[in-house]
């Protein structure tokens, strides 16, 4: 069952990032359609990640104990959900982000996730 619920972690970080960017490019050049897309999925995933996340910590609590890669890719994970709950607030109140800023953002955001995948497969430490 661990599995199963790994490979939807997987999953739902992948598409929660990977809608998190189309946000903050939508945002970038201010297309309001794809906001609203955008921003309600990459927001529905959070959630789902999160709550995946809890769940797999649930099944072994012994990882907590396991060394830092956990707490850095939570750490990391945490970053990117208030970046994206930033965003969302950005949103709604119709506050506009520069491009420069954005673009820096977007490839941050990349990164961080590249990096969290990164120390969900290897677990380095």
């Amino acid at each position: 069952m661990f599995s199963f619920y790994f490979s939807l972690h997987i999953i739902a970080v992948t598409s929660w990032v990977l809608f998190l960017l189309q946000f903050i490019k939508s945002l970038q050049y201010q297309n309001i359609t794809e906001e609203y897309i955008f921003g309600f999925l990459s927001l529905f995933f959070l959630i789902i990640t999160f709550y995946l996340g809890i769940k797999l910590i649930s099944f072994n609590v012994d990882v907590l104990k396991s060394g830092g890669w956990l707490h850095l890719k939570i750490t990391l994970a945490s970053i990117l959900a208030i970046e994206n709950l930033y965003y969302i607030f950005k949103f709604f109140k119709r506050k506009f982000i520069s491009k420069k800023i954005a673009e820096i953002n977007y490839w941050l955001t990349y990164l961080i996730f590249v990096f969290i995948l990164f120390l969900t497969l290897f677990r380095p430490f």
